[in-house]
Parts: structure tokens; C-alpha cells; sequence
């Protein structure tokens, strides 16, 4: 998917949009973002697949990604889901270690929970 990843234009976006930095209403629309103090350049699904991997580890709303996606006319393709798969690989290498200060509990549920869900994503790449 090299070629694919390399025709995307160094597109700015926010990278760290995932649920926990996106503030909405008691009614629950969009009302703001935090934690906007960098950037990262290249396909914009970038922090999409960050917060449905977040999302799909933590058992999460994932139409939440599918109505960012369409909002922004975003496809979700096998280069999407490949991105998603690197993010659960990402959460599967920190689950359990001190991070931000913050010790993540770990359970052989919790490791299997990854373990499945990066097996599914991975399986839909290949397809």
C-alpha cells in the first residue's frame, strides 16, 4: 500500500481528535476541540482510525468514526483499516505499561479483547 500512502498531498490535520479531546453538548453535538498543539501531515483518516482502534479496544461507539468519515467524505478502504490496524498494534504495545503518569490495569480479558479485535481488522485488510 506504499504507493497509495505516498500519493497523499502533506494535508495538515489535528492527530490527536479522538473522543477524549473533542468536546460536545449535554445533547450530544459537536461543540469544540482541545489539545490542538501540533500537526500531522498526510491523509487526514489518520486520526480517524486512531479513535476507531481506541474505540473498538475499548468496546466504543464506532459509528462515531463512520459519521466523521462521511461528514468529512472520507472513504473507509483497506488503507483505512491498515491505519487502524497500526493504532490497535500501538494499544496492544502500551497496554498494560505506565503511560502519562497513568498505570493501565491489565487483564489476560483485556489482552485477549486486543488480541481479537486486531485479528478481525487484520483479516479485513487481507481481504
Amino acid at each position: 500500500m506504499r504507493d497509495e500512502i505516498d500519493s497523499f498531498p502533506p494535508t495538515p490535520f489535528l492527530h490527536d481528535t479522538t473522543t477524549r479531546n473533542v468536546i460536545v453538548t449535554e445533547a450530544g453535538a459537536f461543540s469544540g476541540i482541545v489539545d490542538v498543539d501540533d500537526l500531522g501531515f498526510g491523509d487526514p483518516r489518520y486520526p480517524a482510525a486512531l479513535t476507531l482502534a481506541v474505540l473498538t479496544a475499548q468496546g466504543g461507539p464506532a459509528q462515531y468514526v463512520s459519521a466523521w468519515l462521511r461528514h468529512a467524505g472520507l472513504s473507509d478502504d483497506r488503507l483505512f483499516r491498515m491505519y487502524v490496524l497500526i493504532f490497535l498494534l500501538d494499544l496492544m504495545s502500551e497496554h498494560g505499561q505506565v503511560f502519562n503518569g497513568n498505570q493501565r490495569p491489565s487483564s489476560p480479558e483485556d489482552r485477549a479483547a486486543l488480541q481479537r479485535a486486531f485479528d478481525r481488522g487484520a483479516a479485513r485488510v487481507r481481504s
